[in-house]
């Protein structure tokens, strides 16, 4: 039996300020993958700042969820050598069941872990968020002096992007961390247990709901 307390957060839609149904990344040219089918099918995407979590939270999550028989994308590690990482990255966040988002305090500087979220977000599949050492309020940058906000700022200075992203890259980090998410700042262990346990229990629900009415039309 399913425990509905343990379901991922699901978005059917992600509103008007995130209007692009483009698949393709904001930041990084690819050709399009309007017809492009995975070479390989995941259960699970982990979007994360490696420099923050890599060594720590995510590989725990993979490892955990990998010994329980599921297939997780994680990094370019998981890739096939001379595919193409942006093409690949797309393809396997459409192809995934569910998404787990780390946010944790370097996240905000990276555009690989921006464009993913955006992306991630576009596709309207369910999504796990966990806070990884910040707070909810700082990834919606309701704090001024928090580390997200001052990484916008830096992103702005630079000039890199234009508005339209910066924008865009707000409006889905809005989303993510509005609903309540895994907020961890201690003990990791029990915490992969409850992420584990809430991917578990989607996808189990997910081929419930694939035997049930996958034959509707």
């Amino acid at each position: 039996m399913v425990n509905p307390a343990m379901l991922p957060i699901t978005f059917s839609a992600v509103g008007n300020i995130i209007s692009s149904h483009s698949p393709l990344p904001l930041s990084h040219t690819s050709p399009s993958f309007d017809n492009l089918v995975p070479a390989t099918a995941y259960a699970v995407f982990i979007n994360h700042r490696g420099k923050d979590t890599k060594e720590s939270l995510a590989s725990l999550v993979y490892r955990n969820l990998h010994n329980r028989g599921f297939k997780v994308f994680m990094d370019k590690s998981c890739l096939r050598a001379g595919q193409y990482i942006p093409q690949a990255i797309t393809c396997a966040i459409r192809s995934a069941s569910v998404h787990v988002v780390i946010l944790s305090p370097n996240y905000g500087q990276s555009e690989w872990c921006l464009d993913e979220l955006f992306f991630i977000v576009q596709t309207g599949g369910p999504i796990i968020p966990v806070f990884w050492q910040i707070r909810p309020c700082e990834v919606r940058m309701e704090d001024k002096n928090g580390v997200y906000a001052k990484a916008f700022r830096e992103h702005k200075r630079a000039g890199k992007f234009n508005s339209r992203t910066l924008e865009k890259w707000k409006a889905a980090l809005r989303r993510i961390s509005l609903p309540e998410g895994f907020i961890l700042d201690g003990e990791q262990g029990e915490m992969v247990k409850k992420i584990t346990a809430s991917v578990a229990a989607f996808i189990e629900m997910a081929k419930y709901q694939e035997k049930a009415f996958g034959g509707a039309t």
